[in-house]
């Protein structure tokens, strides 16, 4: 690549060119009108000719400088933008991966509240489901995950506690009176191992329980979905249903909540610790959960 210009003295070409004298390019730049006459000498020098006359009222752009005009302000405009893009991309734009019915139930309703508290900053939901996040596989710069927490060369903040608990709709509760009464009604999974109503039924005291049925989904929040439609009863955290709880759509049937021994975390590779928009995410999202 043949050498190019000092970029100093391109600008204050340009400006000096705009202003018609090295007072206003001065004014411009912010510079001393001796700093600006000397980048634009430096520029004359790299070059091998004048590109100003010297008259009265200021400067004029000798036939060389004028033909060095439109491709120099062409070359610094698509600079600053393509900077500006590159600011933003990095320093303004958070992105972040929930699982499904976390992102749903509990992020969205909140998500007004992010945004006021990191204005400016474009925040990019994702969703998927992970028990061991992986950051080599996405592009996601915090991953909310799920599970026991002990995750090798990860930065990991305890969220909050998973406490399972049934949810059905009201009709279908009046006739569920004690735990037993579950094996009469149809569960409703979102694991193909059904370990969450097995976590649930063992610290009910009924581990050996099965329900009349049983239907399985692909997220929680599909099951609460159809237990909120009388389908069955589902078994969720719910902490993430708080409001669906509240608008008694979906009610507890039993007041037995059950740590199932998992929980949420806000996990990121420690590199990104100093990221700023991480680091205010971080802090909201505690926050949050404080209150």
């Amino acid at each position: 690549m043949p050498a190019l210009p000092p970029l100093y003295a391109l600008q204050a070409f340009l400006a000096a060119a705009d202003c018609g004298s090295f007072t206003g390019a001065a004014t411009r730049l912010n510079l001393t009108q001796g700093a600006v006459s000397r980048q634009v000498q430096l520029l004359e020098e790299y070059y091998g000719c004048p590109l100003f006359v010297r008259v009265a009222r200021g400067l004029t752009l000798t036939a060389e400088g004028q033909q060095l005009l439109a491709p120099v302000r062409q070359a610094l405009e698509t600079l600053a933008q393509a900077s500006a893009r590159v600011r933003r991309g990095a320093a303004d734009v958070l992105r972040v991966q929930f699982p499904p019915t976390m992102a749903v139930r509990w992020f969205l309703p909140r998500l007004p509240a992010l945004q006021a508290a990191l204005p400016g900053t474009e925040i990019r939901v994702a969703t998927h489901w992970t028990d061991a996040p992986d950051f080599s596989n996405t592009d996601a710069d915090a991953i909310i995950a799920h599970g026991k927490g002990g995750w090798p060369q990860l930065v990991e903040v305890p969220l909050m506690r998973e406490r399972l608990v049934p949810l059905c709709a009201p009709q279908l509760a009046a006739s569920l009176r004690e735990p037993a009464d579950l094996a009469g009604a149809t569960l409703l999974h979102a694991t193909a191992s059904r370990h969450e109503w097995q976590a649930w039924l063992r610290g009910a005291g009924v581990p050996d329980l099965q329900g009349a049925r049983e239907q399985l989904f692909d997220t929680v929040d599909m099951c609460v979905q159809s237990a909120e439609r009388g389908l069955g009863v589902a078994i969720a955290d719910a902490a993430l249903f708080t409001d669906l709880i509240a608008s008694g759509k979906v009610v507890k049937p039993f007041d037995i909540e059950v740590d199932s021994g998992n929980g949420y975390f806000l996990t990121y590779p420690p590199q990104r610790r100093e990221q700023r928009s991480i680091r205010l995410f971080e802090e909201w999202i505690l926050a949050v959960l404080r209150g």
